[in-house]
């Protein structure tokens, strides 16, 4: 669900009517101010396609993003095979009404697209990934959208008349430039980014405006090494003051946020904000007239994304609904610039989101509420934990105990759950992948182990995984096993390593390893080469020397001979990320020396989200294979 800038309108995907489709949502919209009036709704078009996103703008618009299956020759535009047919998808984003009247497509400009190749035209639809870059809450009318130019293939920011449906240029981005932030009071394009190369390294170059209206000018101070992984954005523009906030690692293993006067060109001594244990990650300001601008808090990734606030008004509000609902993660959706409605979020691993209206700051009404049907009493809680690797690193992890766990329960079943990625990291909140509930609810305890290798927990931990991937990588998985039995939330013969993408090839070589703590293994969407974490990053040199060497590990598709335990092989047949063929490969390879069993899931794409055909097929192979070959019933 998505409400408007201007609180006038209310867009969600909701469940189908009785008797329809009841695997496709339908796009429904409401009248914020007169909610006994039932919705608007929208059925998508044809057979095959549907709608997967809305967020709503202002003025009654929405940006609605909608899919379909495409199966064909995609010539080397977009993730697929070179030569031959791809099984994909085309995703296209739509700026709708509140009626669906019409569905307009800005994002591609249909003026270069005149006389183009067959190819060309096939290209963008695969590839016009423009979007909504600003809504401009002050600005009736206009949006800020980014827009793909088929000629040179970059990206274009512009503003974008909701009503009259008329676009002009702000910024063309070129092949060494990128627009970067861009002030949601008026749209200006303040900084841009563009990388270089320097010596024996990379760097991330960062062009400021030293005022309104002022040219965009190299800033060298903020430059930083991009084969070191350093990290710089722009977060705000703070007009008042004339200086920028900038969150970084650059100067630390975590990110903290800094001001920058563009002026004199210096940072602040000290960090405005930081957290001694997580990134830190934006600043909150508000979009409210009468407080346009105003800093609001910081928000930093701790399990979840957490907000440390500041400013007394709305910090006290929104502290105020924390309270009232302990252990849930309230995300403000709305706020009016009277302060006197409130529309918001609250969600936990045992809870999906629930949207609530606070009128007057006393009278607390519920809109709606995802999956109605799950009850928080049977599916587990998670909370954030830290365990010791064998080496003596401290990991975090998730840890999510079975539905009805207490201290002093005997241990039982669990599940080591690695995140894909690998430079990645999980949060904590409702798991839309549906895993977590699905396994606790079964009765498996489930760790998330953020391995080295994973990135958002500092700089530090993300590159103690170069090169290490099926090795000291794995090992943090393993410990994270250890670590369940030695806290009693595991018996000792009752864990599976279950994981997705990279947490597949995790999976793969925990089936291959010798002496393996686990009784199964389950790999989704897997690889079992070390090259396919990261395919093609060998083809430039930034990419070897950025990607190749630390994305690097054990080819665990040698190592079959060593496989002890069962496992199961699962791949959507629509994956072009990471495609089937690697996962009948592994299969193909270690199913004479061990129980394995593949399962195609037709149609499934690489990433959320899954139909609910594709997640019933999934979990209730995932089950029946804990049941039976596991053991583990």
């Amino acid at each position: 669900m998505s409400i408007a800038a201007d609180g006038s309108s209310m867009f969600a995907l909701i469940g189908p009517a009785e008797g329809a489709d009841q695997d496709r949502a339908v796009l429904a919209s409401w009248d914020l101010n007169d909610l006994s009036k039932p919705p608007v709704l929208a059925s998508p078009d044809g057979d095959d396609s549907e709608f997967i996103a809305v967020r709503a703008l202002k003025n009654g618009y929405a940006l609605t993003i909608i899919r379909q299956p495409y199966t064909g020759a995609l010539r080397g535009c977009s993730e697929g095979k070179t030569t031959g047919s791809t099984r994909t998808w085309v995703v296209k984003y739509l700026i709708t009404d509140q009626n669906f009247q019409d569905f307009e497509e800005p994002f591609i400009d249909s003026l270069s697209m005149r006389g183009v190749s067959k190819a060309t035209e096939i290209c963008m639809a695969m590839e016009a990934r423009g979007t909504v870059r600003s809504r401009l809450p002050l600005d009736p009318e206009q949006v800020v959208i980014s827009k793909l130019n088929p000629r040179t293939r970059n990206n274009e920011i512009a503003y974008y008349n909701l009503d009259s449906g008329h676009s002009s240029d702000i910024f063309k981005n070129t092949s060494n430039r990128s627009a970067g932030y861009i002030d949601d009071r008026d749209g200006e394009v303040m900084s841009a980014s563009g990388w270089d190369e320097k010596g024996n390294t990379f760097q991330l170059d960062t062009y400021l405006r030293a005022k309104k209206g002022a040219p965009l000018e190299l800033h060298p101070a903020l430059s930083v090494d991009l084969v070191k992984r350093q990290e710089l954005e722009v977060s705000f523009w703070d007009a008042e003051n004339d200086r920028y906030f900038i969150v970084t690692n650059k100067f630390s293993d975590k990110k903290n946020i800094y001001t920058y006067d563009p002026v004199t060109r210096e940072f602040s001594d000290e960090p405005v904000f930081g957290h001694p244990d997580f990134d830190a990650s934006f600043v909150v300001t508000s979009s409210a007239p009468s407080r346009f601008g105003r800093i609001l808090g910081f928000a930093y990734d701790a399990d979840v994304r957490k907000t440390e606030w500041v400013d007394p008004e709305v910090g006290a509000v929104m502290l105020g609904l924390e309270q009232a609902f302990p252990g849930q993660n309230v995300n403000a959706l709305y706020i009016s610039d009277d302060l006197n409605r409130i529309v918001f979020s609250a969600d936990s691993s045992s809870q999906p989101a629930r949207y609530f209206i606070l009128d007057d700051k006393s009278k607390l009404s519920m809109i709606g509420n995802e999956r109605p049907w799950i009850k928080p009493e049977d599916i587990g809680q998670s909370e954030l934990v830290f365990y010791s690797a064998r080496d003596g690193m401290k990991l975090p992890a998730l840890l999510t105990p079975r539905a009805g766990w207490q201290p002093g329960d005997a241990p039982g079943k669990a599940i080591v759950l690695p995140h894909g990625g690998p430079w990645a990291r999980d949060h904590g909140g409702w798991d839309s992948s549906a895993w977590l509930p699905f396994l606790t609810s079964r009765g498996y305890t489930v760790l998330q182990p953020q391995y080295r290798g994973s990135s958002g927990w500092g700089l530090n931990l993300w590159t103690a995984g170069d090169a290490q991937f099926g090795y000291k990588a794995q090992d943090d998985k393993d410990d994270g096993a250890a670590w369940l039995v030695s806290e009693g939330y595991a018996a000792e013969d009752k864990i599976a390593m279950f994981g997705y993408s990279y947490g597949g090839y995790a999976a793969m070589a925990a089936a291959t390893r010798p002496n393996s703590p686990y009784q199964c293994a389950i790999a989704g969407a897997g690889y079992a080469e070390s090259a396919r974490i990261n395919v093609n990053v060998d083809q430039s040199r930034f990419g070897r020397m950025a990607y190749a060497d630390a994305l690097s590990g054990r080819d665990v598709i040698k190592d079959v001979s060593q496989s002890e335990i069962p496992v199961l092989i699962f791949h959507g047949d629509r994956d072009v990320r990471v495609p089937d063929e690697y996962g009948k490969a592994f299969y193909n390879a270690i199913k004479d020396h061990t129980v394995a069993k593949y399962v195609n899931i037709p149609d499934m794409p690489h990433s959320l989200p899954w139909t609910p055909e594709q997640q019933r097929l999934s979990l209730a192979t995932i089950e029946d294979f804990l049941n039976n070959e596991c053991g583990l019933q």
